[in-house]
């Protein structure tokens, strides 16, 4: 644990130290903890930027013009909707440990992008959409954030991109909490980020239509969420306890929070965008009636009760490039018949729960013919035999 020295200073010290760390996301996590220890914000933003692909970026150049700087910064604010000040100290911490500063001749050309005079070429038209219906909103930086749905429940809501000639960029924490009379809502284009507990209890919600243009579902800004257990977090889930049947996440997100369908008993399908790194903890946890999620390709970590309580999930194929399975993921699967567990996973069963909580839960819980399919040799092949659990070639 190193105390007293400037966020930069440490990752300097761990680039110098530990320059393997770089390319190895769990070792980086790992580290971060260490350096880190109590500053679980920090944590998240310092590897949301590796994530991101921004400490990659940086590591290949020799100097940072503010073009640059800026659109890294806006990455992590609109992907995971991240305030922008703590977007810009992840990404300045990472730049200044690397030895790099920003170029001032590209003063003047960037004044334009940071006031918004000039568009960029990259981003997408969306048709404006108004609506009759009442909200409550606050003005940021970059647009509107819906505050509350203050109108009466309607079968059909559509949540406008327009308010009061505004732009709207982000649907709030727990905007439609408790709105049970909404059978449908659709999205409009435009809007980037649907926030913690944003349709919290809507049990009456069956279908979400979402945008292209959406980044982010949830968020780690703890603004608005109840703090627990002293400085632990908790932040409910975008979806938590709706009534969705299906749902399809645009390939444009790049976070989905914990918890973000937890309790949703009637969601039977669920397609996630491939990019996707992590399934984060609870997220499906007792979805009771989910039968077929397709896990995306660039996964590598499956969290804390992720499918936990999931009666109906049959089986399951974790995609090459997994690294971990931590506690309790699967467990209380009653009909999962077998599952695939690709030779990149090296850990099951980690995570920071409780201990007591087995990845695949207690044998009495699982289907009688539980397998899990590996190959010979394999971390997964020597986590069964020491589980007595049955596995069988790939």
């Amino acid at each position: 644990m190193i105390t007293g020295m400037e966020d930069d200073k440490v990752l300097a010290g761990l680039i110098r130290d530990y320059p393997d760390a770089l390319s190895d996301r769990k070792r980086l996590q790992a580290l971060l903890l260490d350096f880190f220890p109590q500053d679980r914000r920090k944590r998240n933003l310092l590897l949301i930027a590796f994530d991101d692909g921004i400490v990659g970026e940086l590591r290949e150049l020799t100097q940072i013009d503010k073009m640059t700087l800026h659109r890294f910064i806006k990455s992590i604010e609109q992907g995971y909707d991240i305030r922008t000040k703590s977007a810009e100290a992840a990404v300045t911490a990472w730049a200044k440990a690397m030895g790099l500063s920003a170029d001032e001749k590209d003063g003047q050309k960037e004044e334009a992008v940071f006031t918004g005079e000039s568009k960029s070429a990259a981003e997408k038209e969306w048709v404006p959409c108004e609506s009759d219906n009442l909200y409550e909103f606050e003005e940021t930086a970059r647009g509107l954030r819906i505050l509350k749905f203050a109108d009466f429940d309607e079968p059909v809501v559509v949540i406008p991109n327009i308010i009061e000639g505004k732009k709207v960029i982000a649907v709030g924490n727990y905007a439609f909490k408790g709105c049970v009379g909404i059978g449908k809502i659709i999205v409009s284009d435009g809007i980037e980020m649907l926030g913690n507990g944003a349709f919290l209890n809507c049990r009456g919600l069956k279908e979400i239509v979402l945008p292209e243009s959406l980044r982010g579902i949830g968020s780690t800004d703890a603004t608005g969420c109840p703090k627990i257990l002293g400085s632990e977090i908790k932040y409910e889930g975008a979806f938590e306890y709706s009534g969705l049947e299906e749902i399809t996440v645009p390939e444009g997100v790049k976070y989905i929070g914990e918890n973000s369908f937890a309790g949703c008993g009637q969601l039977k399908r669920v397609r996630l965008p491939q990019n996707l790194k992590e399934i984060k903890e609870n997220t499906f946890r007792w979805c009771k009636s989910l039968r077929e999620v397709v896990l995306p390709k660039k996964l590598d970590a499956i969290r804390i009760s992720a499918f936990e309580g999931c009666d109906n999930l049959q089986a399951v194929d974790i995609p090459e490039g997994v690294m971990t399975i931590e506690e309790g993921a699967f467990a209380g699967c009653k009909s999962l018949e077998s599952i695939y567990i690709p030779d990149s996973v090296i850990e099951i069963g980690g995570g920071k729960g409780s201990g007591f909580l087995k990845t695949f839960g207690e044998r009495k819980e699982r289907h009688a013919d539980f397998t899990i399919r590996c190959n010979i040799g394999s971390y997964a092949m020597q986590y069964a035999r020491a589980q007595q659990i049955k596995c069988a070639q790939a």
